[in-house]
């Protein structure tokens, strides 16, 4: 996941526009006079945990500039944070105290200072004094406390020839002190350092190009006059620094609310899963809470297959249009018999399936009724195979009218189908927008958080829309009763409970397709050498071989009744815990213009 983060942070980094990283990046011609003589820093650690700087920089060119630009970081990433640090009281003279003209501007996490007189230019040398205190830059670990600083910066596009640091610490005792150089990310030694009377002094006479960088190392003691926020107020900094992380977990913490408000089921506060009184004390269902599932030993009297799949998995598929079918054989309004068919010139034999209309079914639910009248379509006779390319138009419809039927018996609180398709839609959309706007604001802030913390955001706001249809407490008591069946089947305990199994097998075949046990269901048959229902013709699918039989079957009309001809044409640890140059606070870089 980094890998991929900071591939993106390069992407951006690159092609963000700045001037602070397109500046002089061509190398300076032979002759050519374009650098900083000296820069020398004073720091001073304020017992507020700021610290006051004081920079002096000699500049020299041949060239005819402006003046020089300097920029100071103010936002760093700290194990894995944004961390501000802001930038106050900037004041910029010439050595003779003259003022000098600057513009102030921020980019990519920089306080930009564009110093000099766009009117004028100039030859020669210059000294600028510029100041600027900094907040927030001491850190506290176990045991101590620390300024880790980076001093001149990596981001020179003008040679820096030497620089020097002196850093005073009032009101702390320094206890330890080190320095970095050279490269970032390495050290070449050579730079050097010394404390006396509670001050630390740090050189470094050697040049620093783009890349290089020169830190600055102390340790203080904790029993010492400079406060640090309080717990609350450095977790108030953390949260107000890191406010674009509330955009990558956003998705998230919406939909999780929109779940937990309007997405759990209800419930009666009656244990007796047979209680349909819908005045009933009801409640939504407690986070947490398991239903005691218990055997169910009949057909759902109030349910058609299709509904009663439905209702257990919240959706409606292909089975549950060919667990209704079966249903409209078991009630005798059609017939479902295997012919065989020719294959390609004759060469072996294959099987088709005929549909025979029995009788007209104006007393069935809207959906049978459908499903019967678009079969024969004004006909007595159909074959399965007539069907391919054409009945596809009304499956859907067909689904659309289990979906209408479970909400029109109060089974859910709004068409489970439509709740879950809208907010899906709401959470791919939510989750791009806000995916895509907190991982460049990471990119920006220097943090892959909202990265890492975009995927599980986005991953929740996903379930908790596809669980958004909530059953009412009705619904509810009818699932644990399809359930009940469910377990029933798998388990085998029919077996054991029911006298008149052949009966039994008759009425619960069709719900054994819909909530996916048929297999199960078929194996007990062949054991207790049960044979198939009469309301299919077949002599062959009535023994052994049934569960063949109703898997080719159950396989077939799904891809055929489903078939559609057009579809198919288409850093923020301790510096002594392990130092190199940079990684520091402070630093930034420069040049000239």
């Amino acid at each position: 996941m980094k890998k991929i983060f900071y591939l993106f942070f390069a992407f951006i980094f690159l092609f963000l526009p700045s001037q602070v990283f397109a500046q002089n990046s061509l190398p300076l011609q032979v002759g050519t006079v374009d650098q900083i003589d000296s820069f020398k820093s004073k720091i001073t650690i304020n017992n507020d945990t700021s610290i006051t700087i004081k920079e002096t920089l000699e500049y020299e060119t041949n060239l005819q500039k402006h003046g020089i630009y300097r920029y100071i970081p103010y936002r760093y990433n700290r194990n894995n944070l944004s961390y501000t640090a802001k930038i106050k009281n900037i004041q910029i003279s010439y050595a003779d105290g003259q003022t000098v003209p600057y513009q102030e501007s921020y980019e990519n996490g920089n306080v930009v200072l564009k110093i000099g007189d766009a009117e004028k230019t100039f030859t020669g040398k210059k000294t600028y004094l510029i100041s600027y205190r900094v907040e927030n830059a001491l850190q506290r670990f176990e045991g101590y406390d620390e300024l880790f600083w980076d001093i001149t910066g990596e981001g020179w596009q003008i040679p820096v020839l030497s620089s020097q640091a002196i850093v005073s610490s009032p009101f702390a005792n320094i206890t330890k002190i080190d320095c970095f150089s050279g490269v970032v990310g390495g050290n070449d030694k050579l730079c050097l350092s010394s404390l006396e009377k509670n001050q630390a002094k740090f050189i470094y006479d050697h040049e620093i190009n783009y890349g290089s960088n020169f830190t600055v190392l102390l340790a203080l003691d904790q029993n010492s006059q400079i406060m640090f926020p309080s717990s609350t107020q450095l977790l108030m900094k953390t949260i107000l620094d890191n406010w674009f992380l509330i955009i990558a977990i956003f998705p998230g913490i919406l939909f999780s609310y929109l779940w937990f408000n309007k997405g759990r089921d209800f419930m009666f506060l009656s244990p007796n899963i047979y209680n349909m009184d819908e005045k009933a004390p009801k409640q939504r269902k407690p986070l947490f809470y398991s239903y005691r599932n218990a055997f169910h030993y009949e057909p759902i009297k109030a349910l058609t297959p299709g509904e009663a799949g439905t209702i257990l998995y919240e959706r409606t598929d292909n089975q549950d249009i060919i667990a209704e079918i079966i249903d409209l054989a078991r009630q005798k309004y059609l017939k479902i018999e295997q012919v065989e068919k020719k294959k390609f010139l004759g060469l072996g034999k294959g099987y088709d399936y005929k549909f025979t209309l029995l009788k007209t079914g104006e007393s069935l639910p809207s959906h049978q009724q459908y499903l019967l009248t678009h079969i024969f379509n004004g006909k007595d006779e159909v074959k399965l195979e007539d069907l391919k390319g054409t009945f596809y138009t009304h499956m859907q419809t067909a689904k659309d009218k289990i979906n209408q039927s479970v909400k029109d018996k109060k089974l859910f609180t709004t068409n489970p189908s439509t709740t879950r398709g809208i907010y899906i839609a709401l959470a791919i959309v939510l989750s791009g927008v806000c995916g895509f706007a907190s991982i460049t604001l990471g990119a920006i802030n220097f943090s892959p958080l909202p990265f890492l913390l975009a995927i599980p955001s986005v991953i929740i706001a996903l379930l908790c829309a596809y669980n958004m249809p909530a059953k009412t407490a009705v619904g509810t008591n009818y699932y644990l009763q399809t359930t009940g069946l469910k377990k029933m089947i798998e388990t085998g305990k029919w077996r054991e409970e029911i006298h008149e199994k052949n009966l039994f097998i008759e009425e619960i075949l069709p719900f054994a397709i819909a909530l996916g046990v048929v297999k199960k269901l078929a194996k007990d048959m062949e054991q207790l050498n049960l044979q198939a229902p009469d309301y299919f013709s077949n002599t062959m699918m009535r023994n052994v071989f049934f569960y063949q039989f109703l898997n080719d079957f159950s396989q077939s009309a799904s891809s055929t009744l489903s078939y559609n001809p057009s579809s198919s044409r288409m850093s923020g640890g301790s510096g002594f815990s392990g130092g190199s140059s940079g990684g520091g606070g402070g630093g930034g870089g420069g040049g000239s213009w």
